[in-house]
Formats: C-alpha cells, sequence, structure tokens
C-alpha cells in the first residue's frame, strides 16, 4: 500500500474509524513511517470531510446521531445475549432501579427477574410496559418524550427525579471515550441521564461496543462518576477508555 500518497493514507484512516477505532497520532506516524506532522494534516483533512473528531493526540470516531427508537427497534439487530447476562449479574438483587431508555438498556430490562419488593424507576414508556410485562412494580417519570432515547425529558422529569433514591442507575450509551466520558446525542436526553446517576449509589453503562471511543454531542458524565461499563467491545476498542479506574466488563 503506497502510505506516501494521503489520499490512501486518509481512506485506510477513515476506515479503521468507520469500525469504531481511535486514532493515537503517534502509534500511526510509527506504522506508517511519517511524520506526526503528516498524520496531524491526515485528521484536519478527515475531520473537514466530517470523517473524524480530532482530539488531543489524535481522532476519534464522529459518532452521527441515532434514529428514534421506535424506528431502530424494528430494524437494528437483537442485543448481544451474554452483554445482557452480565448487566443483570451486576444488579444482583438491587431492590431500586433507576433506569434509562433505549434499544440495549431495554433488552436488559426484558430479561430482568421480578423479585419480591423490586421497584423500576424509569423515564420511558417502552421500559415500563417491559417491567409490567414481567410483574415488575414501575414508578413511571413524566415530561415531554424524546424520540431518540425514548424517555421523558425537562423540568417535570427532572424534578421527579430529584425526588427519588435508587440503589442503581442502569444507563445506556450514544458515547463512551476515556476523555470526553459518557455523552448523548441530545441535550435534555444528557441532563436526564445525569440527574439519574446523582439519585443512585451506583451508576452501570450498557452499551454495545461501536459506542465506545466515539463521541456523541453533549458531554454527561466523566469516566470517574462511573462505576461499571458492560459491552460486547473487543479488547482492541476498549483500548480507547484505558487507563480508567472504572471497573469494565467485556462480553463476546
Amino acid at each position: 500500500m503506497p502510505l506516501n500518497v494521503p489520499d490512501i493514507r486518509q481512506a485506510e484512516l477513515a476506515a479503521r474509524l468507520r469500525g469504531g477505532h481511535q486514532i493515537v497520532a503517534v502509534d500511526v506516524a510509527n506504522e506508517y513511517g511519517v511524520s506526526i506532522d503528516t498524520v496531524r494534516r491526515d485528521i484536519l483533512a478527515l475531520e473537514a470531510d466530517g470523517k473524524a473528531q480530532r482530539v488531543r493526540g489524535g481522532a476519534v470516531p464522529v459518532a452521527a446521531p441515532a434514529a428514534p427508537l421506535h424506528t431502530r427497534l424494528a430494524s437494528e439487530a437483537p442485543v448481544n445475549r451474554s452483554m445482557i447476562k452480565v448487566a443483570i449479574e451486576e444488579i444482583s438483587d438491587a431492590q431500586t432501579l433507576i433506569v434509562d431508555g433505549g434499544r440495549t438498556v431495554l433488552a436488559v430490562v426484558e430479561h430482568l427477574s421480578a423479585q419480591n419488593g423490586r421497584l423500576v424507576i424509569t423515564p420511558s414508556p417502552w421500559v415500563a410496559i417491559a417491567c409490567q410485562n414481567r410483574d415488575i412494580d414501575v414508578f413511571m417519570l413524566g415530561g415531554a418524550l424524546r424520540a431518540q432515547g425514548g424517555i421523558a425529558t425537562g423540568e417535570n422529569a427532572l424534578d421527579r427525579v430529584a425526588g427519588v433514591s435508587a440503589d442503581i442507575a442502569v444507563l445506556g450509551a450514544c458515547g463512551l471515550d476515556r476523555d470526553f466520558g459518557l455523552s448523548s446525542d441530545d441535550y435534555d436526553e444528557a441532563q436526564m441521564k445525569r440527574a439519574m446517576h446523582q439519585a443512585a449509589g451506583r451508576t452501570i453503562i450498557v452499551t454495545e461496543g461501536a459506542k465506545l471511543g466515539r463521541r456523541a454531542r453533549h458531554r454527561t458524565l466523566p469516566l470517574a462518576e462511573i462505576d461499571v461499563i458492560v459491552s460486547d467491545a473487543p479488547p482492541d476498542a476498549a483500548k480507547a477508555l484505558r487507563p480508567c479506574t472504572t471497573k469494565l466488563v467485556l462480553t463476546t
């Protein structure tokens, strides 16, 4: 591969980003046998084309906003069963859960046990219905329903969250980056996720591997405030989060 040709280098780097991998300028310069300044120019070109988001020391994939939840539920592949199993093990016998919306978190709830006295607090009507189907008590957080994550947001919903307390918050992710932390496509959803985290003793993020190393539009939580991340990301993709003190559980 003639890596002295900028278009070829940039096409290769763009392919890595599409695969969910972070670009570290020093590593790429050594791999390609070019200068760091050359790699930086490549990154600037990719960013100008909307194919990369520049960060200190390299670039991360651009996280395009997700389609509305109701369309994704009908069109996307099933969530990894091993990831669901591990998430439920992390939840264990917690009595009070505050649960986000989104396809991955909903899949976890659809396998949650209805142990005696368990209560799920949620801003998601999909999660609420899934709980009722499993005979789990539900407390709904009302507000304006956002299409992307399928959760209630706004002042009314935030006021409701401020008045509850949970053992564990189970949140989804639009992006997870070592420096940017947990991020969301929608500002109001980011506010709601932050409030749910603050209402809980522990916070578990359950997310597919494609979200690791990506930055969505709105910073939501730093990694240091997240207790556990459960993901089906391969080990090389998970490097984008290291080093961090958060417990990272990878499934296959």
